[in-house]
């Protein structure tokens, strides 16, 4: 009988396949903005996108909180040899699910209007709003599934159903919105159109999660557990999804009120028609590249979760503790580079991604809210794996309190700032906002879980980071003149990687544990051993 992977090699192959399908989505997600830019310029995105961030609160709250609670469960179970448990977790988070999606699309469809008239009273954004409605009760479904294979360390099924939904959302949404425009119709209904698209384009996921579900009923060897004696109600595990999946998705609402903070309070400070268009630009253009990132920190904190259930669950301290902190260094090692480099390359990213529909003014005003969005992305990372470490020790409602509190400060600090200085005050209150919720994660996680040292485990991702950004500048500067803006960022992309690596092997920013986590069977870390580049700890 083969040897089961040990769980530094289950979440070495969660975060792979995760970090491929995440780097797909995202990839894809911008490819699909590219085009429907065409389409709907600066105006038509605003209401696409103005739509697409209210219904991000009420994806959030269906994609994170009962997943997660979903997946702790069933890990917690399956480190116990709890098969019957595992199947009642499974269909009680399904009927949860179910009416949740339900419930939240129609408050979506039926409340459109009001939805509308609350982003801005001169607007009309109400028949995006009804036309992405439906896609709750999808997600749902896919999510309930996807938190059960994720619940035994299987990313494999989360990672291609994500693929297909972004696949499905790009031609379906650019599809249905040159139609839309070939046909003639007003902005706002193209854009309908397009947010239409993105609904239909969920469905090849959700039909993929449920045909597996079905097929696969007998994936995992469960006759090797036993049956487990004790069964606990569907009462009981009602109370206890609920219990863990709240202050998750309360927490996640509260990052998520982020964007709709920057929706009402950017239509509400700014001229009506300006502010749309201020507001599409910003949004498609920098927010849009700013949530890149994410494609290689969620899938690190996805995978996180149900090891680190597991290992509190048989109560291994070590094993957390040591979990945790490679998770950090590996958030600090893989977002550090990201931010500096989108911080130092912002004209060339946006000119290289959009500068066919857009002019060179337009770019040269909205870079600098790249620029500012990208000292985010760092505390955003450490927000992601603190909030991960949190919800897996038992500790669900400290990240509440981190949200909350930059919540509060972002949009105190949006009013203010919007109103007197524009739209640059929205990058400016975001990295503030997230700034508090990882400062404030990150105390929980010293008092209540380990020891972390911010020195041991940022400073030399953090000096490799910072010489790969002065690198990137000169050498940029070196070619410009030879090459075009597109030619030269893809030039200098590659030394910047290639003189990251070389920063992070003389620093030693990672040692032989490190690359033992994300590394199966610690293959990697033997030939660096061997090259001389990382030191085996005695």
């Amino acid at each position: 009988m083969p040897q089961k992977k040990s769980t530094s090699e289950h979440i070495a192959a969660g975060v792979v396949i995760l970090m491929a399908a995440g780097i797909s989505e995202k990839i894809l997600g911008v490819l699909f903005k590219i085009p429907l830019y065409n389409v709907l310029g600066s105006i038509g995105m605003g209401y696409f996108n103005s739509a697409y961030s209210i219904f991000s609160t009420f994806y959030t709250v269906s994609l994170t909180g009962f997943p997660i609670a979903t997946a702790i469960l069933v890990s917690r179970n399956c480190a116990m040899k709890r098969i019957r448990q595992i199947r009642r977790v499974f269909l009680a988070s399904l009927t949860i699910f179910i009416i949740l999606g339900v419930v939240g699309s129609a408050v979506m469809f039926f409340g459109s209007d009001v939805i509308s008239h609350i982003i801005d009273s001169e607007s009309d954004s109400a028949l995006c709003i009804r036309a992405i409605a439906p896609i709750l009760l999808i997600i749902c479904i896919s999510s309930s599934v996807r938190g059960y294979f994720q619940g035994h360390q299987n990313m494999i099924p989360t990672a291609l159903s994500e693929f297909f939904d972004a696949l499905g959302k790009c031609a379906f949404g650019v599809i249905l919105a040159v139609y839309a425009h070939k046909c003639g119709y007003s902005v706002e209904v193209t854009a309908a159109y397009a947010i239409a698209g993105v609904t239909l384009g969920h469905l090849p996921g959700m039909i993929f999660l449920i045909a597996l579900k079905i097929l696969k009923k007998q994936q995992y060897d469960l006759s090797e557990m036993g049956e487990d004696s004790s069964i606990t109600s569907y009462k009981s595990i009602y109370r206890s999804i609920i219990a863990i999946a709240i202050p998750i998705t309360l927490s996640s609402v509260a990052l998520g009120l982020t964007a709709n903070i920057d929706t009402f309070t950017i239509m509400n400070c700014l001229d009506a028609e300006d502010g749309m268009a201020q507001y599409g630009d910003y949004t498609t253009l920098a927010v849009t590249l700013f949530r890149l990132p994410q494609a290689l920190i969620i899938p690190l904190s996805s995978a996180l979760t149900p090891a680190l259930s597991a290992a509190v669950s048989m109560g291994n301290s070590e094993k957390n503790a040591h979990l945790s902190r490679s998770s950090l260094k590996m958030a600090a090692v893989l977002s550090l580079p990201c931010a500096f480099g989108m911080g130092v390359m912002s004209y060339q990213i946006i000119y290289f991604l959009f500068g066919r529909a857009n002019s060179t003014e337009s770019i040269q005003n909205v870079a600098p809210y790249l620029t500012i969005l990208a000292v985010a992305v760092f505390f955003m990372a450490i927000l992601t794996i603190t909030s991960s470490i949190l919800q897996s020790n038992n500790f669900q409602k400290k990240p509440v309190i981190s949200m909350v509190c930059g919540a509060v400060a972002k949009l105190m600090l949006n009013i203010i700032l919007v109103s007197k200085f524009g739209i640059i005050g929205a990058p400016i209150s975001t990295v503030v906002g997230y700034f508090i919720m990882a400062l404030i994660n990150m105390f929980f996680v010293n008092k209540l879980v380990c020891r972390v040292s911010v020195a041991a485990l940022f400073a030399k991702p953090f000096v490799s980071s910072a010489v790969m950004a002065v690198a990137a500048v000169i050498f940029c500067k070196l070619i410009s003149k030879a090459l075009t803006v597109r030619f030269s960022l893809i030039a200098t992309i590659i030394v910047s990687i290639v003189v990251y690596v070389i920063m992070l092997c003389l620093t030693r920013a990672i040692d032989y544990d490190d690359i033992g986590y994300i590394s199966k069977k610690g293959r990697l870390s033997a030939v660096l051993c061997k090259l001389g580049l990382i030191r085996k700890k005695q």
